[in-house]
């Protein structure tokens, strides 16, 4: 596992003894609404979390909660469907269950009272955030790239300055008053904002490929040292301006395009070979890690130059051992393990006939505090069907696989798959997994223990906290499992 400023930070946020105590958000007993798509003839416990909602809302008129999905269910979620402009098939798909687990779902209008806006804020998704975002960004005050229909901290800092240039209460709430000065046609573009103008680039919260073609090129140049994760942070904004720094550019923090100019400009000299200058050594050297600094190291334990545990770790006891081997073959004494070095030492161990160990299992390099630190950083992520990655947002399998995956864990893509290859455990510790069963029998939902009888998943409002001692999830639960 790789040592650097990332591990230190996140061992200051969470250690071992408090690694449940960093998510301690505000727990919701959430269904698990949205693993299945709900059809006419149906009958199971999430047909029951629909009509509950139809009926909360105001669209199923009905006397009891079935759990049957009959007539009076599929005349129900068409006029839903009907309401939030979503194609009206009677089907309760990923769009129509977005729509109605969200917090500010329209309710089914009332006779004889005109219907103001549903209010908005951090936390709400779907269709109305969706066309809130559309014409904030037709007023000039929403200027993320994409139109998210998520309702975060650029959409909340949008509505704030809205809310500041048309003298109103500047809470980020997006509340029926500003709401219907927003979609009023009468509503201005902004000529004076007193909030400083956000520059145009990749910034802190942005996402995706670019911002991975960004981490990328400052890595090259050595301006970042964390992995390539997509995710625009507070180091990969360090990053930028320490590179801004170093080129006399404005210190701003925002790639912006004379930045991104500059840097691939700088990176693209990095890249080539002029034949007047020596090449950069490459090689295995500090902070290296995995199975090739493996092998290094059982190597040299044969020479007798590595007498330390080999732990597949890059540390100051293997650049000592390292230099020590090219002492004694008039080699250079770099501390790295280039071609050269490499070559010499196997050339050595074939000499001495002794077969060194082979390298171990990635699994080695689990760190469960690791884990937990990835996963606080998800919360709030979308929840989308079939996903895996940040940009898209995760199901519930997606955000295992894909959080167990940056441990060097890889995981099958679906729970029932997970739960047969764990291994049972009596009571859940941190890291481990806890399975649920919802929709159908046997395990079909799960979630990354975090101690303090909470856990983190991927539900139908997005990567969230989630209270064990909850009913809805205490009648589910089927057990834990270690997947490392």
């Amino acid at each position: 596992m790789k040592k650097g400023n990332a591990n230190a930070v996140k061992t200051l946020v969470i250690s071992s003894a408090c690694a449940g105590a960093i998510l301690l958000l505000p727990s919701k007993g959430e269904a698990a609404l949205g693993d299945q798509v709900l059809k006419n003839g149906m009958k199971n416990p999430d047909v029951k979390e629909l009509q509950r909602e139809l009926m909360k809302q105001g669209y199923l008129k009905a006397k009891y909660i079935t759990g049957y999905y009959g007539p009076l269910t599929t005349t129900a979620v068409k006029d839903f469907q009907r309401k939030h402009q979503l194609v009206i098939d009677g089907v309760t798909g990923k769009m129509t269950v977005k729509a109605i687990t969200q917090k500010t779902a329209t309710p089914a209008p009332k006779a004889g009272k005109p219907s103001g806006y549903n209010t908005l804020k951090q936390g709400s998704q779907g269709y109305e955030v969706d066309r809130l975002q559309k014409r904030l960004k037709e007023l000039k005050f929403f200027t993320y790239s994409k139109i998210t229909g998520y309702y975060g901290r650029i959409t909340a800092e949008a509505v704030k300055s809205y809310q500041r240039a048309n003298h109103l209460s500047a809470t980020g709430v997006a509340d029926d008053k500003t709401q219907k000065a927003i979609f009023s046609s009468a509503s201005p573009a902004p000529v004076k904002t007193p909030a400083p103008a956000v520059p145009e680039g990749l910034q802190k919260n942005d996402r995706g490929q670019k911002v991975y073609e960004l981490q990328s090129n400052l890595k090259a140049l050595g301006y970042y040292k964390y992995n390539l994760d997509s995710i625009f942070g507070r180091i990969t904004e360090a990053g930028v301006k320490s590179f801004q720094r170093t080129y006399k550019l404005p210190v701003t923090g925002v790639a912006d395009s004379r930045t991104m100019e500059k840097l691939q400009a700088e990176a693209g000299k990095k890249n080539e070979k002029p034949e007047s200058s020596t090449p950069t050594v490459q090689g295995l050297k500090l902070n290296a890690a995995g199975q090739e600094v493996y092998q290094l190291q059982s190597n040299l334990k044969v020479l007798g130059f590595y007498t330390y545990k080999v732990d597949s770790v890059f540390g100051k006891i293997t650049e000592a051992s390292v230099k020590s081997f090219q002492k004694a073959n008039a080699l250079s004494m770099t501390g790295i393990a280039d071609s050269k070095t490499l070559e010499k030492i196997k050339t050595e161990v074939k000499k001495k006939g002794i077969e060194p160990a082979k390298p171990q299992t990635p699994a080695k390099l689990f760190n469960v505090i690791n884990l937990v630190g990835d996963a606080a950083e998800l919360v709030g992520t979308p929840y989308t069907w079939g996903g895996d990655t940040v940009s898209e947002g995760f199901d519930c399998s997606g955000f295992l696989v894909y959080l167990f995956k940056k441990q060097n864990i890889q995981l099958p893509r679906t729970v029932a798959s997970i739960w047969n290859v764990g291994k049972a455990v009596s009571s859940p510790k941190v890291g481990d997994i806890v399975f649920f069963e919802t929709y159908k029998k046997g395990p079909s939902h799960a979630g990354i223990y975090i101690g303090n009888n909470r856990f983190v998943h991927s539900g139908s409002s997005g990567v969230a906290v989630s209270d064990l001692g909850l009913s809805y999830w205490s009648s589910r639960y089927l057990g834990s499992k270690q997947l490392y």
